[in-house]
């Protein structure tokens, strides 16, 4: 690890009269500075294009940016929009993150966005307009990190991909019909024109370095697993009972109905659903309360504090995660660094890089062999404890610790 030395500076490098300055850059538009700042010091712009959902995504924008503080670096926070819903719930908790300078966004997209709809090509909207800002944050920067459009982009000098949006877009296309169909073969389209194979790419699972190279031929990829909070989660403890905990955004593809389904299978036990929300979660609630009818054991929480998931963390047992393939899973984590049981499903980086290494019968393909491993754990007390102990161990590999290292690795080989 190269040793870095500390700036007295306390404000992002692009901020107030400068950031303005960004703004105002166009094509071929050249900026010298003279600067003090020794060169062990990396200027970064870390770019995350739309802050509107309080998500895993956002949040680890955010631990990014203050892990780069931390290793010395000099950083601005960059976005097209923040809402300031979102914005409370995500730094919630967080200490010395500023909000983002905001660089503007196309009136298409601001349109879009108050009608609620077309979402996924507002982004990709949005991430082409922002390269307007790119040569005037390059003047400024050494490095442009960007951590939303889960594309290679062209204007960025490393992409973190959550998962490649050229194969989410083209799964969908397959799918539909009529105008839904051609809309989706735009946004591929869309999603092609702001990819360049060449550039270096940071994901959050062996499971989704997979399909990054298959979607876009890269070979420069970089696993870098989101960070959790491991020491504050590992002196979570207390009288654990029957208790079921589930953690997620409240969004459509989450499948969270599934939740109630299985706490109607094991009425033994109290389920807790625990979510943040947007303005794209009132028809998945309305969904969530429908098939939970009639259920006791059955609680919905929504955009709660972050000590309330800390206190109904130290009271469950196990963690269920609702039936989608998570690219990563940092609530996955998060419940097993504090000592919960994850019950996941049997796909995607939550299952391959987290609950798998705990145990393989950990996994589930439907609600009902959801609830038989439910049952099972919470009728042989000594294996809840093992494997509680045995997910804990796995955790730690997660810690802020192991992510600022490999961030380092990663922004050394970027500019090598």
């Amino acid at each position: 690890m190269v040793s870095v030395i500390r700036s007295s500076l306390s404000m992002p490098f692009a901020s107030g009269l400068l950031a303005d300055e960004v703004k105002g850059l166009g094509p071929g538009k050249l900026i010298t500075l003279t600067s003090s700042v020794p060169p062990e010091i990396m200027r970064i712009a870390l770019v995350h294009t739309l802050f509107e959902e309080a998500g895993g995504g956002e949040r680890l924008a955010l631990e990014m940016y203050r892990a780069l503080k931390d290793l010395g670096h000099e950083v601005g926070l960059y976005t097209a929009h923040v809402d300031d819903r979102a914005w409370e719930v995500l730094t919630s908790g967080m200490n010395g993150i500023p909000r983002p300078e905001v660089l503007g966004e196309p009136l298409t997209s601001r349109l879009l966005r108050r009608s609620g709809r077309l979402v996924r090509y507002r982004r990709l909207l949005t991430m082409g307009y922002l390269a307007r800002y790119a040569e005037g944050l390059r003047q400024r920067y050494d490095v442009i990190v960007e951590t939303q459009s889960n594309v290679p982009l062209r204007w960025a000098d490393a992409s973190y991909i959550h998962f490649p949006a050229l194969i989410d877009y083209m799964a969908l296309q397959a799918r539909a019909g009529g105008l839904r169909r051609l809309y989706d073969w735009l946004i591929v389209r869309r999603a092609r024109s702001l990819a360049d194979s060449t550039r270096p790419v940071m994901t959050n699972s062996s499971w989704t370095f997979e399909y990054v190279r298959k979607a876009y031929g890269s070979q420069r990829i970089y696993v870098v697993y989101p960070p959790v909070n491991v020491e504050e989660l590992l002196l979570l403890g207390g009288d654990r009972g029957k208790v079921v905990l589930t953690v997620s955004r409240i969004s459509p593809e989450k499948r969270l109905t599934a939740i109630a389904e299985v706490a109607r299978l094991v009425p033994e036990a109290e389920f807790y659903l625990v979510g943040s929300t947007s303005v794209y979660s009132g028809p998945v609630l309305r969904e969530i309360r429908e098939r939970a009818e009639g259920l006791s054991n059955f609680h919905l929480e929504t955009d709660v504090p972050r000590r309330r998931i800390l206190e109904l963390m130290s009271q469950a047992s196990i963690y269920l995660h609702p039936p989608f393939a998570e690219h990563f899973g940092i609530a996955i984590a998060e419940a097993a660094a504090a000592g919960l049981v994850p019950v996941v499903y049997r796909d995607g980086g939550g299952w391959t890089d987290i609950a798998s290494r705990v145990d393989q019968g950990l996994g589930y393909a439907n609600a009902e062999e959801a609830a038989s491993i439910i049952r099972s754990l919470m009728s042989d007390k000594g294996r809840l404890e093992e494997l509680s102990a045995r997910a804990r161990e796995v955790a730690k590999g997660f810690s802020y610790d192991a992510f600022k290292g490999r961030l380092e690795e990663v922004i050394k080989a970027l500019k090598g």
